[in-house]
C-alpha cells in the first residue's frame, strides 16, 4: 500500500505518493500566492489555499498507479508560524496569518513589559520577534475581538489539515510547537506561565505531540471526496525545515540540511538543547527535531531564491532564451562564463524581511561598488556571493554559540549549480553533499507516515531512500581569494541600516 507525503509551503503545495519501497508513483503540485491586505500584513487566502491543497491530493489519488497501489497513510510538512482561527462549528473565521506578517510589533513590545526576551527564550528556545505567533494572537485579541471571542481553536497549518481531514482530536507536533513563543521546550508542553500572563486559554490550541505518531483516519466522507479508496491513517508530521533535515538524512549531531529554495535555511541537527545568550542575541532558535530525542537550530535568509528570481525576471530575458536554445538550465548557462574570483561588488541580499541574525522586518537590499564598467553578469555573480556570505556569516555565529556544524547536505533550486556549491564549500570551508532528492519535505513526511504506521523505522528508511548525487570539498585557493571580501561583507548591514 502506498504512502502520501505532503509538503504545504509558502508558494504552493506538493503531494507525492510513494510505494513502500520509496518509488514515486505520482507527484502533483499547485501554486497559490500570499496576499497583503494592508502594508505589513501578510496572509494566505485561506479558502483558495485549501481548495488548491485538496486538489493536489485529488490529483495524486486519481492517478492510475496510485489506484492500483492505494494510499493507506499520510503525513505533512508545513510552513512554521502561520495560524488560522476556527469557530466551534469548524469554520474558518479569518485568513491564515503568515509568519512574515509584521502587524503585531506593538504587541511584541507589550509582551516584553511582562516577560523579558531572555526568559521567553529560555522557556521556548525561540528568540522572540515579529515572526512570533504569540504577539500575532494578541493582535487578534486586541484588534479583532469578535473573531477572538468566536475562536474555538487557533490551528497551525499541520493541525488545520488534520481538522479538514476530519480528525476531531487534533494534534500539533513538537517541532511546530517550538515556533510559537509559548511552548515549554524542556518539558514539551504548552507553557501555562506564558499563556496565563496574557490571559490566553491553553485549550485554544491542539495538544502537543511527537512527530511520526498515528492520530486517526481520514473521515470516510472526506476520504471519498478526496479520492482515497482505502482507509488512510493520519500521522503527525513537522515544521518544514526539520522535515527537510530528515529528508536529507540530517539526524546526527553536526549534520545540516541546506535548503536552497525561496528561503535558504541551514537546519543543523543537534543531540542536545543549545540555549545560551549568544544564540538569543543572534536570533538562533533551538527547536525539537522530527526525530526522537534530537533538536535542530535554524539559520536562514528570507530572500534567497526570490532574489535570484528577481534578477532573472528583470535582467535575464536574453539568457533565458539562449538557455532554452541550448537545452540547459538557465543557471548552467549563466554560470558557464564565471571564474572563482570575487566580482568586486557587494550585495546585501535583503530584498524582503531579513532572517537571522538580525530579523529585521524592514531592511533594504544594497548593491555597493557599481561603476560604468559593471556588467549585469557582475551583478548576478555578486548576488550569489552575497547569498553565500550571508550563510557563511550565520554559520560562523552559530559555531561561536556552541553549535557543531560538520557537513551540509544541499537541496533546492540553487543546489543544481556546481559552481554555486563549489564556491560555497570553499568559502564555508566545509564539505557539501548535493542530495539525489528533489523533494526532501515529501520524502520526510513519507518516512514519518511509514514510521507511524509501523512499515519501517526512520533508520531503515534513511538507508533505503536517501542518496547523494555529488560531493563538493573546499578549495583553499578559492577560499583565500574570498576571505577579504567576506570580512568586508560583514560590515555592510550596519553601514546602511540607519539610512532607512
Amino acid at each position: 500500500m502506498s504512502i502520501l507525503g505532503i509538503d504545504i509551503g509558502t508558494t504552493g503545495t506538493k503531494a507525492i505518493a510513494f510505494s513502500e519501497e520509496g518509488k514515486i508513483l505520482k507527484s502533483s503540485y499547485l501554486e497559490y500566492k500570499l496576499i497583503s491586505p494592508k502594508p505589513g500584513w501578510v496572509e494566505f487566502d485561506v479558502n483558495l489555499m485549501w481548495e488548491k491543497i485538496f486538489n493536489v491530493i485529488r490529483m495524486v489519488n486519481s492517478d492510475d498507479l496510485v489506484k492500483k497501489d492505494p494510499v493507506t497513510s499520510l503525513s505533512v510538512s508545513t510552513v512554521g508560524e502561520s495560524f488560522t482561527p476556527i469557530d466551534k462549528k469548524g469554520n474558518t473565521l479569518y485568513n491564515t496569518i503568515y509568519s512574515t506578517d509584521a502587524r503585531s510589533i506593538k504587541e511584541l513590545e507589550y509582551i516584553f513589559t511582562k516577560i523579558s526576551p531572555s526568559d521567553l527564550y529560555n522557556t521556548n528556545g525561540y528568540p522572540p520577534g515579529f515572526i512570533s505567533p504569540l504577539n500575532k494572537i494578541l493582535w487578534v485579541k486586541n484588534n479583532m475581538p469578535d473573531i477572538y471571542s468566536k475562536t474555538k481553536k487557533f490551528l497551525f497549518t499541520e493541525d488545520l489539515l488534520f481538522h479538514k481531514l476530519g480528525i476531531v482530536d487534533t494534534k500539533i507536533d513538537y517541532s511546530l510547537c517550538s515556533r510559537t513563543l509559548f511552548f515549554d521546550i524542556k518539558n514539551k508542553k504548552w507553557s501555562s506561565k506564558i499563556l496565563n500572563e496574557f490571559d490566553i486559554d491553553e485549550n485554544l490550541f491542539s495538544k502537543p505531540s511527537p512527530s511520526g505518531i498515528e492520530i486517526g483516519y481520514v473521515n470516510k466522507d472526506i476520504a471519498e471526496n478526496l479520492g482515497f479508496t482505502r482507509e488512510a491513517a493520519v500521522v503527525t508530521g513537522g515544521h518544514d525545515q526539520p522535515c527537510a533535515a530528515l529528508g536529507v538524512g540530517a539526524i546526527k549531531d553536526g549534520i545540516a540540511a541546506d535548503g536552497m529554495g525561496t528561503v535558504e535555511c541551514i537546519t543543523t541537527a543537534m543531540d542536545k538543547l543549545v540555549i545560551n545568550d549568544n544564540m538569543l542575541n543572534n536570533n538562533f532558535s533551538t527547536q525539537v527535531h522530527v526525530v526522537d530525542d534530537m533538536y535542530v537550530t535554524l539559520a536562514y535568509n528570507l530572500s534567497s531564491g526570490s532574489v535570484i528570481k528577481w534578477y532573472i525576471d528583470v535582467f535575464a530575458d536574453e539568457e533565458k532564451k539562449k538557455a532554452k536554445e541550448e537545452g540547459i538550465n538557465i543557471f548552467e548557462h549563466i554560470f558557464s562564463g564565471f571564474t572563482f574570483k570575487p566580482s568586486g561588488l557587494y550585495i546585501l541580499p535583503y530584498f524582503s524581511a531579513s532572517g537571522t541574525p538580525y530579523l529585521d522586518p524592514k531592511p533594504r537590499g544594497t548593491i555597493i561598488g557599481l561603476s560604468l564598467a559593471t556588467k549585469k553578469e557582475d551583478i548576478f555573480k555578486a548576488l550569489v556571493e552575497g547569498l553565500i556570505f550571508e550563510i557563511a556569516f550565520n554559520i560562523e555565529l552559530a559555531e561561536n554559540s556552541g553549535v557543531n556544524i560538520k557537513e551540509l547536505r544541499a537541496v533546492g533550486g540553487g543546489a543544481s549549480s556546481d559552481y554555486w556549491l563549489k564556491l560555497k564549500s570553499s568559502i564555508l570551508n566545509k564539505p557539501i553533499k548535493r542530495m539525489d532528492i528533489t523533494e526532501a519535505g515529501c520524502l520526510a513526511t513519507m518516512m514519518l507516515a511509514g514510521k507511524g504506521t509501523g512499515k519501517f523505522s526512520i533508520e531503515e528508511a534513511i538507508s533505503s531512500f536517501i542518496k547523494v548525487d555529488r560531493e563538493f570539498h573546499p578549495d583553499k585557493k578559492i577560499r583565500c581569494r574570498y576571505l577579504e571580501s567576506f570580512r568586508r561583507y560583514k560590515k555592510i548591514y550596519y553601514l546602511v541600516k540607519n539610512i532607512y
